[in-house]
């Protein structure tokens, strides 16, 4: 191959990206892929959870519909067919990752990628044949994979993995891990008939939210008869005489035995470094992944990374922009990552968004903090949507103002977020949300009713304001 100026190791959301964005700046770029392009996320995480998450839906159609006046029929669900079409939806979103990287002229090579040092990479070919490219800069996206617990009978719990090919319900699940991805699963297979129980190591549920936004989750959940254990930490995974698995698990220093068809470990991620030659090049590690700088720079000159191989937050979308920000930074651009305004979205029921900081962390830090409060019991649109269990909550610094953080559980909070991460990035003042005139009826409103609220001026509830 000819030298080029960029070669990506890695075609996930980081990777891809990075490799368009050095293609519009006039790079010459090898993407190395040895799996599906995509990563992660399009192929194994948030776009089939979010098909799964659809039929959930659709799942709870006919219980909801009574309530409008339409009687339907019971809902007969086939989770091969569910699994079919998300299938069906990954290789459309997937295609389209491929066409885009073709119509963009960049280079993809099917293999797995190894540095032999900050400006060359070997290439093994699905054949057997290495093949070595020379580039000005290196790019590592190589991202996470799924992991099992490493405890006594841990090769009997499923991974993420598993669970998205699934073709049989089944009437009983232990999820290990209740934050974004374990609560996902237990939303899913909750509203398809499985007796749920989440088993999570911290304290709380989602222990980086905001504790008011996981308070009413707690209480959705509970009315969902999805189970919750707290400060349960895993002991042992045993098959039960009876089918299925017997976990033992620690909860809160006491040991609980508890049944279940099948376990999955929902939140465990490994960073995919092996291979890479990466500690004998000398690159920087810590406990996550690839050590970087604001400018995703590792510690040896020319060398790169980006997304989930870095560490937290492990997002697709902190993914695009680190990707981004990597290519720029290579092609000798200056471009840094602002991890301020990055949103976090949980794929539950209701669903959860949030940015910046939560009131726990503004008043830990110092800041002398206002809070606005927006019940979706007193919006319109959730009221029509027959979804009033929700909130919208606007952490304010108390003397000018200044939006520090959102917090969102209800219908659409991912899609409404993006206002508070403009608003956020923007240094937005709460009383310029809550002034804007947002479309009625929507559930947006809520998020300039809790604005206003900062100041005891929401218009549509009784509150005297934060």
């Amino acid at each position: 191959m000819e030298n080029r100026d960029l070669v990506v190791v890695g075609g996930g959301p980081a990777g891809y990206v990075a490799a368009i964005r050095a293609r519009q700046l006039g790079a010459r770029v090898t993407l190395i892929e040895e799996s599906a392009l995509g990563g992660l996320c399009l192929n194994r995480g948030c776009i089939p959870m979010k098909v799964l998450l659809r039929g959930a839906e659709f799942a709870e159609a006919p219980r909801k519909a009574k309530d409008y006046g339409v009687d339907l029929d019971a809902a007969q669900v086939d989770l091969g067919r569910m699994i079919a079409r998300k299938d069906m939806v990954v290789r459309t979103v997937t295609g389209g990752v491929r066409l885009l990287l073709e119509g963009n002229g960049v280079e993809v090579v099917a293999g797995r990628g190894r540095l032999v040092s900050a400006s060359a990479a070997e290439v093994m070919l699905p054949d057997g044949s290495v093949t070595s490219v020379e580039s000005s800069s290196v790019l590592i996206a190589t991202g996470a994979s799924p992991a099992r617990p490493r405890v006594s009978g841990g090769d009997k719990v499923l991974t993420t993995d598993d669970a998205l090919t699934l073709t049989e319900i089944p009437p009983s699940m232990l999820i290990l891990g209740g934050r974004a991805i374990g609560l996902g699963f237990a939303t899913i297979f909750s509203r398809l008939g499985t007796e749920v129980t989440i088993a999570e190591e911290s304290a709380r549920l989602l222990p980086e939210m905001d504790a008011e936004i996981v308070s009413a989750l707690e209480r959705d959940l509970r009315r969902q008869k999805i189970k919750v254990l707290v400060s349960a930490v895993l002991k042992e995974v045993r098959e039960a005489p009876g089918g299925g698995c017997e976990v033992v698990l620690s909860v809160g220093g006491e040991e609980v035995s508890i049944g279940a068809q099948c376990v999955l470990a929902a939140d465990d991620r490994k960073t995919n470094l092996e291979g890479l030659g990466l500690e004998e090049l000398g690159v920087d590690l810590h406990r996550e992944g690839i050590r970087v700088d604001s400018r995703m720079r590792t510690s040896v000159p020319g060398v790169l990374a980006a997304g989930d191989v870095v560490g937290e937050p492990r997002l697709a979308h902190a993914a695009f922009a680190e990707g981004r920000i990597a290519a720029e930074n290579a092609l000798g651009k200056e471009a840094e990552m602002d991890y301020s305004a990055v949103p976090r979205c949980i794929s539950v029921m209701p669903e959860i968004a949030s940015v910046g900081l939560t009131e726990e962390e503004a008043t830990s830090r110092g800041y002398q903090v206002r809070v606005g409060r927006f019940p979706l019991a007193a919006n319109g649109m959730a009221t029509a949507l027959g979804e009033r269990s929700g909130l919208v909550k606007v952490v304010s610094e108390a003397q000018y103002g200044q939006v520090l953080g959102v917090h969102i559980i209800g219908p659409h909070a991912g899609e409404i977020i993006g206002e508070a991460v403009l608003a956020m990035k923007l240094e937005a003042i709460t009383q310029e949300v809550g002034t804007t005139a947002h479309t009625h009826p929507t559930i947006s409103e809520a998020l300039m009713e809790a604005a206003l609220d900062v100041a005891g001026g929401a218009i549509h509830n009784l509150s005297e304001g934060g």
